[in-house]
């Protein structure tokens, strides 16, 4: 699959962290959807354009791993990337690392699907753009 990967910059906000002063575990999906967004964003990918036109992806499976904390204005980075793309799904893949340090990895699937909820092949510009 393609290398591109895109980086984007991010400080753990207080709200974020739990009651033992680290980020709380689902808070990391939203950083990986930050990635995502600003992956799709970076490649000139315009989502609203494909709602518009019937077409919307959902995520069908997430995955996280934890390998260290993160607290309250650390300054991570996550690092996006595609991983696969299949007829009627793809998967992306993360890093998030605070400087040198790999905190956590995860993955999201997601299943194109049509205005009715039903799982539809990618549309050809979205393909295009995630087989890079």
């Amino acid at each position: 699959m393609t290398s591109r990967t895109v980086e984007t910059t991010l400080r753990v906000r207080f709200a974020e962290t739990d009651a033992q002063a680290v980020v709380y575990h689902a808070n990391y999906l939203i950083y990986f959807e930050i990635g995502r967004a600003e992956y799709l964003r970076a490649q000139g990918f315009d989502y609203r354009a494909m709602e518009a036109a019937g077409t919307n992806f959902v995520v069908a499976e997430a995955r996280a791993t934890y390998r260290a904390p993160l607290r309250y204005d650390d300054e991570i980075v996550v690092s996006t990337r595609v991983a696969e793309v299949r007829h009627r799904s793809f998967t992306f893949a993360y890093e998030i690392r605070r400087g040198e340090a790999l905190v956590s990895t995860g993955t999201t699937a997601h299943v194109c699907v049509d205005g009715e909820g039903r799982a539809i092949t990618i549309p050809a510009e979205l393909r295009a753009l995630l087989e890079g």
